[in-house]
């Protein structure tokens, strides 16, 4: 029964919030996997708390210094074990590019366009991101900034740029680790392990570049395990324990008897990691990861079908979770000009005990400037059909993108020594490939859901 005009102004925000809930549950079909859902939303929102309690702003005898907990408090890197969870969003994007891919082989869509609807909707978010600091980098070098500041900022801001790489070339991937997994099924993964082992030797004995491989296998092995989860062909239950286990004990023997770093998340300055780039370390938490994710499932899906709240949660995190990510960082670096650099924030010795009474601030100043970004530019995440694009254009837009940004992050985005301050080779690479995958027209209100 509609409501009165009367009625309607005597809701309170709370019944409000409520009836949204109710029409999000109407509205989510039967077939949706909420558990994968919850892990994808669960998995950022740690990466983006994570970074921010491990960064660590100084002001050293007039300098601006930003680092890392990992760097000042070694102990710390054994809670990376914990918050180091990216493999479980590449195990989701294994989970839901499976049933995407044979949504799509039943309608007969090509699978170029199905890459090309994928990388659309993983790239086009980050283009306010990269304009905005290709202004903002001049802008506070000429206001005065010192140049290494404006250097380490724009480094800080595009951290989270590195995932859209790799899992770029996952999605391209796609078609092909799917076939293999259909055909071979476990094979695929056991086989990718034993080649990341070789990388890591090779890497040890400093072969150039060799270790950058390692980001497709590794994550690649994650994504593997969503297609098992697809098919069901995985323990899930109390088994999952077991799992978890022995991924924890396979973890523990290769840090205590074959010398690999304890850090599953790169530290900076010359120290070695099990991130940067990935190593065997990082498969043996994969699974860990997936033994927890096996043995959570059950429990979660029924509390997800209770809690019509939390699922409203889940749904609209989820709706804006791309940018929340891309965007976490920045929101980082302005907290950090505001505060320290105008002198608003506490001088207190890092790591002590007044710095860690003061992180739930620090959290909650970084979420108040991150708010504000995720309500301007999330609109960017709501794309709808992309230009049709042949196999051969649309591999070549993702190598080109993929290569692209790969150059920026690796050269940095602004230099002064530059006559334009920013790589523009990279920049004109990585813009070509967004142009042949088409995911720099006009957004179309409609949202796709493949």
């Amino acid at each position: 029964m509609a409501r009165t005009a009367s009625e309607e102004t005597r809701i309170t925000p709370l019944a409000r919030l409520r009836d949204g809930a109710l029409r999000i549950e109407e509205q989510t079909p039967t077939e949706r996997d909420r558990f994968a859902d919850l892990v994808r939303v669960v998995a950022i929102l740690m990466v983006v708390l994570g970074h921010w309690l491990v960064a660590v702003v100084i002001v050293d005898d007039d300098r601006f210094v930003a680092t890392q907990l990992l760097v000042l408090e070694p102990w710390t890197k054994w809670a990376t074990w914990v918050w180091q969870v990216m493999p479980l969003f590449f195990i989701v994007g294994g989970r839901v590019n499976a049933g995407s891919l044979r949504r799509n082989r039943d309608r007969g869509d090509t699978t170029s366009m199905w890459v090309r609807r994928r990388t659309r909707r993983l790239l086009r978010p980050m283009v306010p991101l990269l304009l905005l600091w290709v202004v903002l980098g001049p802008v506070l070098d000429a206001i005065g900034l010192p140049v290494p500041i404006v250097e380490r900022a724009t480094e800080v801001a595009f951290m989270p740029l590195w995932f859209l790489v790799v899992y770029a070339l996952i999605i391209v991937l796609a078609p092909l680790t799917s076939w293999l997994h259909r055909r071979v099924g476990w094979w695929v993964p056991a086989v990718a392990t034993a080649l990341v082992l070789a990388v890591d030797v090779l890497d040890l004995t400093d072969v150039p570049v060799v270790g950058e491989v390692n980001h497709l296998l590794v994550f690649g092995i994650a994504h593997q395990v969503g297609y098992l989860w697809a098919d069901d062909r995985l323990p899930f239950g109390r088994r999952g324990l077991w799992v978890a286990a022995g991924g924890l004990l396979w973890a523990a023997l290769l840090v205590a008897v074959f010398d690999y770093p304890v850090s599953m998340v790169g530290v900076e300055g010359p120290t070695r990691s099990n991130a940067a780039p990935p190593t065997l370390a990082m498969v043996a938490l994969t699974a860990m990861q997936t033994g927890l994710l096996l043995a959570l499932r059950g429990p979660c899906e029924r509390w997800l079908d209770r809690a019509v709240m939390a699922w409203a949660a889940v749904v609209v995190t989820g709706s804006m979770i791309i940018t929340i990510f891309l965007w976490h960082m920045s929101a980082l670096v302005g907290v950090g000009a505001l505060t320290y650099l105008v002198g608003w924030w506490p001088d207190v010795e890092p790591a002590g005990a007044a710095w860690w009474a003061l992180r739930p601030v620090w959290v909650l100043l970084c979420v108040a400037a991150l708010v504000p970004l995720v309500v301007v530019f999330r609109g960017a995440e709501r794309v709808g059909e992309p230009r049709p694009g042949g196999p051969f254009v649309t591999v070549s837009g993702v190598l080109a993108a993929a290569g692209g940004l790969y150059l920026i992050l690796e050269e940095g985005l602004y230099d002064v020594d530059r006559v334009l301050r920013v790589p523009v080779a990279a920049f004109a690479l990585l813009f070509a490939g967004l142009l042949l995958l088409g995911a720099l027209g006009r957004s179309p209100d409609d949202d796709t859901s493949d």
